[in-house]
């Protein structure tokens, strides 16, 4: 049960991010690009559209076509009105059927497109912040639990006032005050969440500085950073493992609030949470536009959960 888990998380993991980063090589269509917005403005998935290539290699859009007489150009309907190109301006393949797989938004954007290139702001985010705050965590804890005395009561009373604050406010308070970037909101992420990885790996090195080991390079006169990071760091990189793990998950929700509330990374750069945001006043008549990001965010959190669970249990010792 345990490997299954494990697999079945890394293995949509695996396809996920290698989705994303063959995003430029797949021949989706550009995720910013609002094709039409008229004929194609919240498109349910599947949807076929009549499409005519003109001459000059554009394409235009048609909710309806009207048969073509003989040697006549093509009629076709937007919306409400007709509209009429002659045949000199058509392509000699001029009539195409464009499929949407999942449809797409109210500004006529491909919503395929944009949930796999949100995959790669959102996957990025959370590993680049997860492992600013791991780094930064691990430093923390290192420091403190080797050092020990005045210095880690020191640095564990700053742990638990940082701690003492909500992170979503203190959140709130950091993205206000820069402009909003993919960068800012890594930093911003990065930088209130190492807190429990420093309490972790203070808690494991102070564990493992009592050992004999430990004991006997002291003895043997060993300069005290050569024990933090030959003897010490080693030992706590374990636990590090299946904390940052678990970690990636909950940094992409977060990133996926702030976009929803229009604070992460900005447009017209795809996003999941913004792809939320965009799609929450439309939840009755294309309902697709907010849920199909939102079931790619929980299936996403869900396989990081189930990674991190079955590889915390492969890692930690077993009981004697």
């Amino acid at each position: 049960m345990r490997d299954g888990r494990l697999w079945g998380g890394a293995g949509f993991l695996a396809l996920l991010a290698g989705a994303a980063l063959a995003a430029p090589w797949l021949g989706l269509r550009d995720p910013r690009a609002q094709l039409d917005g008229l004929v194609l403005q919240a498109r349910p998935p599947l949807t076929r559209v009549d499409a005519i290539r003109l001459r000059d290699g554009t394409l235009r859009y048609a909710d309806a076509l009207a048969p073509q007489r003989p040697g006549g150009g093509v009629r076709y309907r937007r919306g409400e009105r007709w509209f009429e190109i002659p045949p000199e301006a058509l392509a000699a393949r001029w009539h195409e059927r464009h499929l949407f797989l999942l449809g797409t938004d109210a500004f006529g954007r491909d919503l395929a497109s944009r949930l796999i290139y949100g995959a790669r702001v959102s996957l990025a985010v959370g590993l680049l912040a997860t492992a600013l705050a791991v780094l930064l965590g691990g430093f923390v804890g290192l420091v403190a639990g080797t050092l020990g005395g005045f210095v880690d009561g020191a640095l564990m009373r700053f742990v638990d006032l940082l701690l003492a604050v909500p992170r979503l406010f203190l959140l709130l308070l950091l993205v206000s005050l820069y402009r909003p970037s993919l960068w800012t909101t890594v930093l911003v992420l990065g930088a209130t969440g190492w807190m429990a990885p420093a309490r972790l790996v203070r808690a494991q090195v102070l564990a493992l500085r009592e050992r004999d080991f430990v004991q006997a390079a002291r003895a043997g006169g060993a300069p005290l950073a050569r024990i933090a990071l030959r003897h010490l760091l080693p030992g706590a990189l374990v636990p590090l493992a299946a904390e940052a793990t678990l970690r990636v998950g909950h940094t992409m929700l977060l990133e996926a609030s702030l976009s929803f509330l229009g604070l992460g990374v900005p447009p017209p750069t795809p996003s999941w949470g913004a792809m939320i945001a965009e799609g929450r006043d439309r939840l009755f008549d294309a309902w697709w536009i907010a849920t199909l990001p939102g079931l790619a965010i929980a299936a996403t959190v869900v396989a990081l959960s189930l990674a991190g669970d079955a590889l915390t249990e492969r890692l930690e010792p077993a009981a004697p």
